[in-house]
Formats: C-alpha cells, structure tokens, sequence
C-alpha cells in the first residue's frame, strides 16, 4: 500500500479508538451514576444490574461494529477511487462517529434521568407481589372459585 494512504487510514484508526473508547467510558460513568444513586436511595446493588450493563456493552459495540465495517468498506472503495484517480473523498469513520455520538447521548440522558423515575417500576412490582402473597387475596380466590362451581 502507497504511504500517501497510511496516514490517513492511521488518523480513521485512532478515531474509531476513541470512538469506541468514548462509549465506554459513557458506560461505566452510566453504572457509577446508577450505583450512587441506588446507594443514596437505600436500593440494594444486584447481580442482575450489573449483568444489564454487561449486556448493554455487547449490544452496543456490535452495533459499533457492524458500523465500522461499514466504515471500512466505504474506505476500501475510496482509496480505490484515489488509486484510480476519479475522485479525492476524504478517509473518515463518519458512520462509527455519528453510532458513537448516538450512544453516548443515550448513555447521558440515562445518566440524567432521575433514580425516582427508574424505581417506579421496582416498586409496582413489590405492590403486586405483596398482594399476590396477601392471605386474604387467597381466600378472594379461594371463593370465587368455589361461587363457579
């Protein structure tokens, strides 16, 4: 390969790094963020938390990867259209910039949302199995079933 394009494919390389790298960190400050909220509001840190966040980094760095070899074939095509001669488009990972930029807006707006908000849902569900387990929801039960018979 001509060294006219390694610089520039050097330059796309250390901008998918930083790329990727910048999700991560939005990540980890999205579990750090949730981890001092859950500890300020008396909510037990899980396992099942952490494996969320475990998931979160695969989802989001397939789709970084699935982005970038989109970059790459793009570049592939413009170098050929340089070593040809037709055209001079710019080397730029610009579909893994605009999915890295997206994903670390989500990563923010989590980071922002309010731990309340999040925990209306904890809470509904404690609602509903304490009254499911509710000894008088069981003889309710327990009568209806026997007024249909």
């Amino acid at each position: 390969m001509n060294s006219t394009y390694f610089q520039p494919l050097t330059i796309a390389l250390l901008l998918i790094i930083i790329e990727y790298t910048g999700v991560l960190f939005a990540i980890v400050a999205d579990l750090w963020s949730g981890i001092r909220k859950a500890r300020a509001a008396g909510i037990p840190r899980t396992s099942r938390a952490l494996r969320r966040t475990v998931d979160k980094i695969a989802r989001y760095f397939n789709t970084l990867l699935a982005l970038t070899i989109l970059d790459g074939m793009i570049i592939a095509g413009v170098i050929y259209l340089r070593a040809i001669g037709i055209a001079s488009l710019p080397i730029v990972p610009g579909f893994s910039l605009l999915g890295a930029i997206a994903l670390t807006i989500i990563e923010i707006k989590s980071i922002c949302e309010k731990s309340e908000e999040k925990g209306d849902l904890s809470q509904a569900t404690k609602t509903i199995k304490e009254l499911l387990e509710s000894p008088s929801l069981k003889t309710i039960i327990k009568q209806l079933q026997n007024d249909s018979n």
